[in-house]
């Protein structure tokens, strides 16, 4: 019998990226799709990739000079190029208590077929001059 439904992958990244108000190189999380949890025997780093993009949940830390929004830009291309999801954004949600950590989210829902399975994720900030850490994200699709 075929499978029904979907079944739902998670990519998780923890690694601090220093973001400014400009899309820049060093601005960015790069992951590879297949490297997921739960994992799929056989799905390997670096493959050819066929799934749906769901979902991104970006936490933030060290909020400065007035950012109150994330802009999101995701690309195929290392540089920035072959854009996959256009510049979005999202009001950046401050955790209770504080004023310089917080989080977003956003939710895609398209198909996505390509030759290998890398997504690269460029940040900005919504105001001149403004700053903030991202210091992890979970990424999700589905088969």
């Amino acid at each position: 019998m075929a499978k029904t439904g979907r079944y739902y992958h998670e990519v998780v990244n923890t690694t601090d990226v220093a973001v400014t108000d400009t899309f820049t190189a060093p601005g960015k999380t790069d992951i590879n799709l297949n490297d997921c949890q739960p994992t799929i025997p056989g799905l390997v780093s670096g493959d050819k990739f066929a799934g749906r993009l769901e979902g991104l949940v970006v936490r933030v830390k060290s909020i400065a000079g007035g950012a109150t929004k994330l802009v999101i830009k995701i690309t195929h291309a290392a540089n920035g190029t072959q854009v996959i999801v256009p510049d979005t954004e999202a009001t950046i949600g401050l955790e209770v208590g504080t004023l310089t950590e917080g989080g977003v989210a956003y939710k895609f829902d398209f198909p996505y077929l390509h030759t290998d399975d890398a997504l690269h994720i460029f940040y900005k900030t919504d105001v001149a001059a403004s700053t903030l850490t991202v210091d992890a994200l979970e990424f999700y699709w589905s088969e």
